[in-house]
């Protein structure tokens, strides 16, 4: 089986230390060395990245610092190969935000790219998800991976249950649907059992479940140490519900408390995830605050929706993260997320409306003809 250059596994290495220090470590140096060796090996491999940075005058040898690496929109995944190895692909993940396959991207990660993505799971969520090192039983309002093998939520899903669950942990979601009885006799289990539950899934699962709870009349009062993890919004798939709705609502149908509820931001484009950071503070004995938090490994601008140059904190604009674990197709992506830096994270205000991101549009359409000329 062909093996990864040796020069990209060495730089795996350093990426992979980097993200075992854990999420206290502050290291802006280590982090500005390793997303410029990054940028230049995705400059040096695609080349279709390579000609979109040299219209810019952005090319390893002219940039200094990480907030310079030229960003790539998501939507440009749809239509390019930005893998950097795509003939050593060992996982192919399908991006979301539309129904029709023809229309979603792909995203191919490689043996060292997935260990990457691998570690952000581990680290990230041992401590924003489980800081006090429960073993819960692990309740996934989602498929299965042998059903959704590219669905990059249901990998991580998975990672989750293999790092942190105890070996009753289970997906809920079949062929034939939401096994919504199935995760009623879950939960009762717990209650009788006093087993913590650890309730993870997609944002319009949960509400499925609370619009079911309600009809029905039932309620439940999970043990201690009980939590929710909610990703992916609502995206039309059920009703909508607002923050403080939807954490009411866990407390009124789970018995779980707003603090041990936790949101989750993951996207296909990007190997990391974003955390709320109320469980972290709780455990820590700060005061409770709800923002994503960066992990070391990460950063994130906020800029100008027309001009896609960077704003100040505080100010809304469209989010754009960086990721070290992204070595494996392009470190800098460009979401259509509308948010702003808040504290030591950012806040997310939802998606940009048709044809308020004018600056990515462009992109996209430069990338397009870069794509055409060969």
């Amino acid at each position: 089986m062909q093996a990864l250059p040796q020069h990209v596994i060495e730089i795996d290495q350093a990426i992979l230390e980097f993200i075992n220090r854990g999420i206290d470590h502050t290291d802006e140096a280590m982090f500005n060395q390793l997303a410029l060796t990054i940028f230049a090996l995705q400059y040096q491999t695609s080349g279709l990245y390579r000609k979109f940075c040299e219209r810019r005058g952005k090319i390893p040898e002219t940039i200094a610092c990480w907030e310079e690496i030229p960003a790539i929109p998501t939507d440009v995944f749809k239509t390019a190969q930005l893998s950097l190895f795509p003939e050593l692909a060992q996982r192919t993940f399908m991006t979301s935000g539309t129904s029709n396959p023809d229309e979603k991207g792909v995203v191919a990660y490689d043996r060292g790219g997935l260990k990457l993505m691998d570690a952000t799971i581990r680290v990230a969520a041992g401590e924003f998800l489980f800081p006090d090192r429960v073993n819960p039983r692990l309740l996934i309002l989602a498929p299965s991976p042998e059903s959704a093998p590219h669905m990059i939520m249901v990998y991580g899903m998975n990672r989750l249950i293999e790092y942190f669950g105890r070996s009753d942990s289970r997906f809920l979601v079949g062929p034939e649907g939401f096994k919504i009885q199935d995760l009623i006799h879950a939960l009762e289990h717990c209650e009788q059992e006093n087993i913590p539950a650890a309730i993870c899934g997609g944002s319009f699962g949960f509400v499925n479940f609370f619009d079911h709870c309600k009809k029905i009349g039932r309620t439940f009062r999970l043990p201690p140490g009980s939590r929710c993890l909610d990703a992916g919004g609502f995206k039309g798939r059920s009703r909508e519900l607002d923050r403080e709705e939807f954490l009411e609502c866990c407390g009124t149908y789970l018995g779980i408390a707003a603090a041990w509820c936790v949101n989750l931001l993951g996207m296909t484009e990007t190997a990391s995830q974003f955390y709320d950071n109320c469980l972290l503070n709780l455990f820590r004995g700060r005061p409770i605050s709800r923002i994503k938090i960066n992990p070391p490994w990460t950063r994130t601008l906020v800029v100008n929706p027309d001009t896609l140059e960077p704003l100040p904190k505080g100010e809304t604009g469209l989010l754009r993260h960086v990721d070290l674990a992204n070595r494996g197709h392009v470190c800098a992506i460009q979401t259509d997320d509308m948010g702003r830096l808040m504290g030591d994270g950012f806040e997310i205000d939802g998606r940009a409306g048709s044809g308020e991101a004018k600056g990515c549009a462009l992109t996209i359409d430069e990338l397009t003809r870069l794509q055409e000329d060969g």
